[in-house]
């Protein structure tokens, strides 16, 4: 990442100049300190805020201004289908069925507790390392949790424009994927319902050797 350097007191901190997912994810959790402009500078820069605390608010406010001009000025970027970080090379995952059990729970889960909160568990979620690829097909290493949140923590050096294009992307994939899945399993269930009256019936006019048969038989059919 490109950066450059602010001194204080004799001492240079270099200031990276593209926002990173770490960052904008202790802004989201910290809302409330985005109003002051040294606690702000402290989430945005190294430099700890007991440094800040000593130079004059004229000045940290000019610094305060430089900075988000450089790091959150940037456009919002386009979804990356791949990427490579750290020599590794992830892949986006976009089709949802592929994710098993356990990774449905943990998407749920942290949408519910906050998606932008949790947004470096979520885009863990949906981005993991490919393990084989030809052209642009490619397949994913298998979901597991104890790797996302390895992965999550890794993600929080990650450049916040890889993935603040698909933030949306996330979001309204997994609620629409998830309406889908709820609607699938409504209209199963209404069919097993009719299904359990016509079984209750045939109970009543067929003989117990016919009726086993015909329940086999037809609750084994779709």
């Amino acid at each position: 990442m490109k950066s450059f350097n602010i001194t204080i007191e004799g001492k240079k901190y270099p200031i990276n100049t593209r926002l990173t997912l770490g960052e904008y994810l202790t802004m989201q959790r910290h809302k409330e300190s985005l109003k002051d402009t040294l606690k702000l500078l402290s989430i945005v820069t190294p430099i700890p805020y007991e440094t800040l605390s000593k130079i004059d608010l004229p000045r940290a406010n000019y610094l305060l201004k430089r900075i988000i001009e450089e790091k959150l000025n940037n456009e919002e970027g386009e979804i990356k289908a791949t990427f490579e970080f750290k020599g590794i090379l992830y892949g986006l995952e976009r089709d949802l069925s592929k994710i098993n059990f356990g990774g449905w729970i943990d998407l749920e889960t942290f949408i519910s507790m906050g998606y932008r909160e949790n947004l470096d568990k979520i885009v863990s979620i949906y981005y993991r390392p490919i393990v084989a690829q030809l052209g642009e097909t490619y397949v994913l290493e298998e979901y597991d949790s104890d790797k996302m949140l390895e992965r999550a923590e890794l993600f929080k050096e990650l450049p916040f424009e890889y993935v603040s294009g698909s933030q949306r992307f996330f979001l309204e994939f997994t609620k629409q994927y998830i309406k889908s899945i709820k609607h699938s399993l409504i209209t199963k269930n209404k069919k097993l319902k009719r299904k359990m009256k016509v079984v209750n019936y045939s109970k009543k006019i067929l003989p117990n050797y016919l009726h086993g048969k015909f329940v086999r038989a037809f609750i084994g059919n779709k």
